[in-house]
């Protein structure tokens, strides 16, 4: 029997248009299904709609035409089922780490002890147990997107949506980043949705890797991939330079590199 998806998006299109300027076809014809606990990876041309698709799931953006349903059941709005990591960390800054992760359960009306007992584990998860009382402008990069983090896995969501959150990490960081993900997604129930314009780290994450087109964005390609599955089993980058991976990452850079070039092969 197949597994069924936990959320299906089909025929989506959207059109952005503020009646001054000509209408800008951002999506074009998406039909996707998403499996529980998958890590799918976005990759595509910037301006492809990448970040669209994403607020559509979200439920911050409602498509031209077309549906997406989670558990059979519409998108119209955020919801907590549904969290999101943004690339720059949202957090109040007059609330320590702790508030900060516990501000969704107070929102939805757990009582303190309850909302320690969940902060405390997924603090201590993203490895931010002795920090718990700072503020997020003590804290590095790193650790605020780490806290981010935290306050997203605490509502225990079906679907974590991951809008580049490395993107403004240094190198260093970005790795440790990287590693945590992969391992908190390993060991949890959530399927995990990231968008990228790091082909590296969509192959090292994703169990399923989709190559967008030029605007209007549509999906041209899929890989069902397994690094993500040996790195974690070897606790080693090593996949990172098999002859497979190399391939595949230059396979999908050409493919984005054509959306992005003219007839002349310039990049435009």
């Amino acid at each position: 029997m197949k597994e069924k998806s936990i959320i299906s998006l089909s025929n989506i299109g959207v059109t952005y248009n503020d009646g001054k300027k000509l209408a800008v076809n951002a999506l074009g014809d998406i039909t996707l299904e998403i499996k529980p606990r998958e890590f799918i990876a976005i990759v595509g041309p910037s301006g492809c709609g990448k970040s669209t698709l994403l607020n559509i799931l979200a439920g911050f953006v409602s498509p031209s035409v077309g549906s997406v349903t989670i558990n059979g059941e519409p998108i119209t709005k955020p919801h907590y089922q549904r969290g999101v990591v943004f690339q720059t960390p949202v957090l109040y800054p007059w609330l320590d780490v702790r508030e900060n992760v516990e501000f969704g359960l107070k929102m939805r009306g757990f009582s303190p002890k309850e909302r320690h007992k969940l902060s405390d584990k997924y603090l201590k998860e993203v490895g931010l147990e002795e920090f718990k009382a700072h503020k997020p402008y003590e804290l590095s990069g790193g650790m605020r997107q780490r806290a981010a983090l935290a306050r997203v896995l605490v509502n225990e969501p079906a679907i974590i949506l991951l809008d580049e959150p490395f993107g403004a990490l240094d190198a260093i960081t970005r790795t440790n980043m990287q590693l945590l993900t992969r391992l908190i997604w390993s060991g949890g129930k959530s399927t995990f949705f990231l968008i990228t314009h790091d082909v590296d780290e969509a192959l090292s994450l994703g169990t399923r890797v989709l190559v967008m087109s030029k605007r209007p964005g549509c999906v041209i390609r899929e890989y069902d991939t397994d690094f993500t599955y040996r790195i974690t089993e070897t606790l080693s980058d090593k996949t990172r330079f098999s002859k497979e991976y190399i391939a595949l990452r230059e396979e999908i850079l050409a493919l984005i590199h054509h959306q992005t070039s003219d007839a002349s092969g310039y990049i435009i």
